[in-house]
Order: C-alpha cells, then structure tokens, then sequence
C-alpha cells in the first residue's frame, strides 16, 4: 500500500460527468438524523451538533455497499482512490450532510472516524465556508479524549469536485456553513 504520510488535496478529482451524477443524486438519497455528526456517544448539544447521514459502506461488512441511489457513483469514487493511491480496502464509507443553523460557525467534535490504522478520504459535493479541520495530533481509538490539547495541522476548505486523503489518525472535524444551506461530503477510510 502507498504511505499517505501527510495530507493530500486534489482538485477536479473526478471526471466532470461522474462529479455532476453524483450531485444530481444527492437529493434522491435516503438520509437519516443523528443527534450528533461525528461522534457516537450523543453527549453533545443536539441543537447545533445534529446532522444528516447515509452509510454506503458499514464497517462491519467492510467492501460490501448497500444499494442506494448513487452507490455505484460512490463505488466508482472509492475505486478511484484505492487505485490512485494504491489502498486494499473500503472499511466504511458514508454520505454526511450538515445544515445552515444561523450566523454562528458551529464546530463539530473531534474524532476519528474507525479505530487502528487507516487512511481517511473527504470528497466534497459543494463549495462553502465550513473547512475540514485537521489537528497534529493523533489517536488509534475512538472516542477521542476531548480534555486534549489539540492543535490545528491543516484547515481544507470545500469545494466541489475536491479529494482529500491524509492518515485516518489524525484527530479532524468539520463545521456547520454559513453562506450555504448545507454542506455534504463523502467520507470513505481505507486500508
């Protein structure tokens, strides 16, 4: 497997008519409520940590996809990825989606998204003003100790058509727009 050892972005990742299905299939996915986006434990403000997902790939049945509206878009994505940067293994992958709650940038709890090693990819479906925070520091289990001190490595900003892949441990988080009503990503990890 090709080492990503620091963070990689990659404008116009995919072809231009794959990038505009993917976007036309957006609406026609099923999407579903958790009360907070990027952790599990719940222990957050459902108010402004709330958010809206669709799992492609679970875990727990790593390269099996479900069948949805753009699954075989996303597939074709994750396939991609594992050939450009020679990965073995989609382990989990899903559609996030976060909306407009007012002026006020809300920013999510850092996380990582699956526990040991492993590479993460963000693809972004629309430009906005919420970045993907990357922080220095890393974990090899979740849920993340949030009395760290966490300092920021990186800030990548969305927009359409962009890839980032950097390694999966490093602590990250998103945010809440405020120029648009929502912000959605595709968010695969690899091995």
């Amino acid at each position: 497997m090709k080492m990503v050892d620091d963070i990689i972005v990659v404008d116009n990742f995919l072809e231009e008519f794959l990038f505009k299905k993917i976007k036309e299939s957006l609406p026609l996915q099923d999407w579903y409520l958790t009360s907070d986006i990027t952790s599990e434990d719940n222990l957050r403000n459902s108010k402004k940590h709330y958010g809206f997902y669709s799992m492609i790939v679970n875990y727990e049945k790593p390269e099996q996809y479900k069948t949805t509206p753009c699954s075989w878009l996303i597939l074709s994505l994750n396939e991609k990825i594992k050939s450009q940067f020679n990965f073995n293994n989609v382990e989990r992958c899903r559609m996030d989606m976060t909306t407009y709650r007012g002026e006020n940038k809300v920013t999510f709890a850092p996380h990582i998204d699956i526990d040991g090693l492993h590479y993460t990819s963000i693809y972004y479906t629309n430009e906005c003003n919420a970045p993907t925070i990357i922080y220095n520091e890393k974990s090899m289990s979740s849920p993340v100790d949030l009395s760290l001190k966490l300092t920021v490595k990186e800030k990548i900003y969305p927009k359409e058509n962009r890839l980032v892949v950097f390694p999966g441990n490093y602590i990250h988080t998103g945010m809440c727009a405020t120029d648009v009503p929502y912000r959605i990503l595709i968010n695969s990890n690899f091995t």
